[in-house]
């Protein structure tokens, strides 16, 4: 399998094992996915929080939900290439297609905010 698309295949079952094995407590209004730079490579995690504010991207540091398998590092060869520019619409248009097209089958995601970005920059809003 090439190497974007095994890191479609990763995200996709990531995000399909959060879904299957959480339990939403119902004051989640709005998730973000995550992502930063490690010494092992680009690694993305899932937060939930009460709170969201469309003007303050500081609403994502005030977590209050934590999934079991909060991280997933990206292990694919083809992002070694990529600048973080890259890697974060790359990941963000993996996860807007698989949340969208699939809604009937992640229910974890219906009706909430979900935004995207590293840890040091802006959030891009996915739904």
């Amino acid at each position: 399998m090439e190497g974007s698309d095994y890191m479609e295949e990763e995200i996709r079952h990531w995000i399909q094992q959060i879904n299957d094995e959480t339990i939403l407590p119902s004051d989640i209004v709005a998730f973000n996915f995550g992502l930063f730079e490690s010494e092992e490579g680009y690694c993305i995690y899932l937060t939930g929080s009460k709170f969201y504010d469309e003007s303050d991207d500081d609403w994502a540091c005030d977590i209050d939900f934590e999934p079991n398998r909060k991280y997933l590092m990206l292990a694919s060869g083809s992002i070694q290439n990529m600048n973080w520019k890259q890697i974060l619409y790359k990941v963000k248009n993996i996860i807007f297609n698989f949340i969208t097209a699939n809604a009937y089958k992640l229910p974890l995601f219906v009706g909430k905010i979900v935004t995207i970005g590293f840890d040091d920059g802006d959030l891009v809003r996915i739904q």
